[in-house]
C-alpha cells in the first residue's frame, strides 16, 4: 500500500482540473523529452559512452506533483533541449521491480526525486522537490559542463558513487549562478501555512479553496528526519505582485503569509 512506502509526497491541489488552467509555458509544437526506454544501468552506460549526463526522475502514477511537472516543466522548450542534447533522461517508476529496488538503494523517500550523474557515473545532484521550468533549466545548465561529459566506458554492473559536495574551484561560479537563478526566479507564491501533520495541511487547503480561486499546493520540506508541510498559494510573475496579494490576505482576510 502506498501509505506504507515511507515516502513523503508533495501533494498538489488546484482549484480547477482542466488542462487549460495550467501555467502558460514556452512550447515547441510536437516536441518532447526523449526518455530512455531501458534499465538504469543501460541508461548510465549510454550516458558514459556518449559523453552525456544521466538524469533520473523517480515517480509514481499516483504522484500529483510528478504529473504537474510532466504537464509544465518537462514541456518547456529550454528543458526539452537541455535534456535531449546533453543528458540521457530516464523516468523510473518506484512501483516497478527495478524502481522499487533503486528506491531502496538510493533511499528515495519523497516524490518527485531527481538524481543527476556525470558521465563517469558519479552522482552530482539530488533534488527532492517539485521544480518549475525555470528552476529545472538552471539546474540542468549548471551541470552541463565539459567535466561532467567525458566519454567513459562503464561496466554494466558498476554502481555510481555517492554525491560529493566537492565541486572543484572551476565550478564555483557556475554554482553561484544556479543559486542566484533559484533565488531570483520569476514565479512566486505565498506561504500561508506550515504544518508537521499532513492532515492539518490538507484541512487548511480545503478551507482556503472554499474562499479563493488561486491555485493552492502543499510542498514537503524534509529536515532532520522531520517532514514539514508548507501550504503555498498563488502564481505571481513578480515579487511585487506577490507582495500586493500578501497585503490583501492580511488586511481583508486576516491571513498572515510570506513570499515564497
Amino acid at each position: 500500500m502506498k501509505n506504507l512506502m515511507n515516502l513523503m509526497i508533495a501533494f498538489a491541489f488546484c482549484t480547477t482540473t482542466s488542462v487549460a488552467a495550467d501555467p502558460v509555458i514556452d512550447l515547441i509544437p510536437g516536441s518532447s523529452v526523449n526518455y530512455f526506454q531501458g534499465s538504469f544501468d543501460s541508461g548510465k552506460n549510454k550516458a558514459g559512452t556518449e559523453g552525456k549526463l544521466f538524469f533520473v526522475e523517480f515517480y509514481a502514477d499516483w504522484c500529483t506533483p510528478c504529473k504537474w511537472m510532466d504537464k509544465t516543466t518537462f514541456r518547456d522548450s529550454d528543458v526539452i533541449n537541455l535534456l535531449n542534447d546533453n543528458y540521457v533522461p530516464l523516468k523510473m517508476d518506484i512501483e516497478s521491480d527495478e524502481g522499487s529496488n533503486l528506491k531502496e538503494k538510493f533511499s528515495v523517500r519523497m516524490l518527485p526525486t531527481i538524481l543527476i550523474f556525470n558521465s563517469k557515473g558519479d552522482m552530482v545532484e539530488r533534488v527532492e522537490k517539485t521544480l518549475s521550468s525555470e528552476s529545472m533549466t538552471s539546474l540542468l545548465s549548471f551541470h552541463n559542463n565539459p567535466k561532467n561529459k567525458q566519454v567513459i566506458s562503464h561496466n554494466v554492473n558498476s554502481s555510481p558513487s555517492v554525491y560529493s559536495e566537492n565541486r572543484g574551484p572551476n565550478l564555483d561560479h557556475l554554482y553561484n549562478q544556479y543559486q542566484i537563478a533559484e533565488k531570483f526566479r520569476t514565479n512566486y507564491k505565498l506561504q500561508v501555512g506550515n504544518h508537521f501533520d499532513y492532515n492539518d495541511a490538507f484541512d487548511q487547503v480545503r478551507e482556503l479553496k472554499e474562499i479563493f480561486l488561486e491555485p493552492i499546493i502543499v510542498l514537503n520540506n524534509y529536515v532532520d528526519n522531520t517532514t514539514q508541510y508548507k501550504v503555498l498559494m498563488g502564481e505571481f510573475q513578480t515579487i511585487d505582485e506577490a507582495e500586493s496579494f500578501r497585503k490583501i490576505l492580511r488586511t481583508d482576510f486576516k491571513i498572515d503569509s510570506i513570499v515564497y
